[in-house]
């Protein structure tokens, strides 16, 4: 489908729910209140076994609610690792477009430190939202260099450390450092989001919130030692203690669980909730269990709710399959814009599935991570390795049994598949070791690390 008509479709469906979009040319601007807010929550290192929402054991009655009253999707992939996930978020590309393949692994200024996708690439999340007149906000932990590059209007960045003790805020507020003694880094984020989508304003807003919460940091009373950070304990009953807890996983979950609730009840309180759109998503698998992981889908699969109670109808588990470069496309859909025609996005927007309008959804996602590329479609998985499952409806990786390996199977379905999803992995390129740019990362991260270097199986009827 055109650009052109894609949009005229997408208005048209809009109006039906009476939900007014903004009209975008280069002589004018209009726009009405009813265009969505917009929040896209990323925690950091959990997966989707960690919650029972997913079939896992942890608790999290605000974002169980959220999934009944919304979607969850089943199948949500990212990477198998932070600044590779946060670049395929922010730009919309895979990394073979990108080159930010590994944490290591990525273009550097001047300062060797990872050049800003921003100063890369003219198109990012934060530019885009701004273009179409949303008042734009970067709150969180950044990784991917200078946050002023990403288009955001206004920012509170995490300021962290090597040794991170998050009962204590630091963070660089709309470019002034500010530190909070006795205020646990999570609720000084918040408090910054709340006060910004506050604020008087004609205009929507969107916010990209990456959290720190649950990654692991180092002890600081032992530098050596890593582990789930310190939080705030909360009773039985979901109220704060006053202590603290440190080395509690649980804990981390149900600490943003409590403050997802706090703040969508400050969006009832202001009138917004109706009219706002929650995006809730893990950037990775858990530590020790699924990141930086090549098996199966454990290490860029993730949680992924979503919450539009003024748009989206009660749905649950959804099974369309959705990857990280599609939340550009959807945002910039939601927002009533277009997606640049000189520049390349491999996403696909399911804001249809928001507004509950018919949806075609994707036919395959794909991941990629060091020199490892995975691929599924709903029934069939090629993972970092080069094994290949089917899934059949199961979801579950951890489950023993759960997923069918057929990598070695000489069963003639199963090698056609097998071929079909080569074909697709074609056109989604292997990293050039020899990049000039990159090759001696390249050598000293991946190709020198016989504890890490893995050549993907090809089973010997391919070419």
């Amino acid at each position: 489908m055109g650009k052109s008509l894609a949009l005229a479709v997408f208005v048209l469906a809009a109006l039906a729910f009476s939900v007014p979009l903004t009209t975008l040319n280069a002589q004018t601007s209009r726009f009405t209140k009813e265009r969505p807010n917009i929040i896209f929550i990323l925690a950091d290192d959990i997966s989707p076994r960690d919650y029972a929402l997913y079939g896992g054991h942890t608790p999290s009655p605000t974002l169980d609610r959220m999934a009944e009253q919304g979607l969850y999707f089943e199948t949500a992939w990212a990477t198998p690792r932070c600044i590779p996930t946060r670049a395929m978020l922010l730009t919309g590309k895979y990394a073979f477009r990108s080159r930010v393949f590994e944490n290591q692994i990525y273009p550097r200024g001047e300062d060797r430190r990872i050049k800003p996708l921003g100063e890369r690439f003219p198109h990012t999340l934060g530019s885009l939202m701004t273009e179409n007149e949303y008042r734009t906000a970067f709150i969180g932990k950044i990784q991917t260099g200078d946050v002023k590059s990403y288009g955001f209007e206004r920012w509170c960045v995490v300021q962290q450390g090597e040794i991170f003790d998050m009962r204590v805020a630091e963070n660089d507020v709309d470019g002034e450092i500010v530190l909070e003694e006795g205020v646990h880094s999570t609720d000084s984020i918040f408090d910054y989001l709340e006060d910004f989508i506050s604020e008087e304003s004609e205009e929507p807003w969107f916010v990209y919130m990456p959290l720190n919460l649950p990654h692991w940091v180092r002890n600081p009373d032992n530098p050596k030692k890593w582990g789930p950070p310190w939080v705030p304990e909360l009773d039985e009953n979901w109220k704060k203690t006053g202590k603290f807890v440190q080395n509690d996983f649980e804990a981390c979950i149900r600490y943003i669980d409590y403050k997802i609730d706090g703040f969508l009840e400050h969006l009832k309180a202001t009138g917004q909730l109706e009219n706002t759109i929650v995006m809730y998503a893990g950037d990775n698998g858990s530590s020790g269990y699924g990141k930086s992981q090549p098996d199966t889908e454990k290490g860029p699969r993730v949680p992924f709710v979503v919450y539009a109670p003024g748009y989206l109808s009660p749905t649950g588990a959804c099974d369309d399959l959705v990857d990280f470069t599609d939340v550009i496309p959807t945002c910039v859909e939601l927002a009533g814009g277009t997606l640049p025609s000189d520049d390349v996005f491999d996403g696909h927007s399911f804001a249809p599935l928001i507004l509950g309008q018919p949806f075609d959804g994707r036919e395959w996602i794909f991941s990629q991570w060091f020199g490892l590329r995975w691929l599924r479609t709903k029934e069939w998985l090629i993972d970092g390795r080069g094994h290949f499952y089917h899934t059949g409806n199961n979801r579950n990786e951890w489950v023993p049994g759960a997923y069918q390996d057929l990598t070695k199977s000489k069963d003639e379905r199963a090698i056609a598949v097998r071929k079909d999803l080569e074909r697709i992995l074609e056109k989604m390129p292997a990293p050039d070791y020899e990049d000039p740019e990159l090759s001696s990362q390249w050598r000293r991260q991946w190709l020198n690390k016989k504890d890490r270097y893995l050549e993907p199986y090809v089973p010997p009827y391919l070419p």
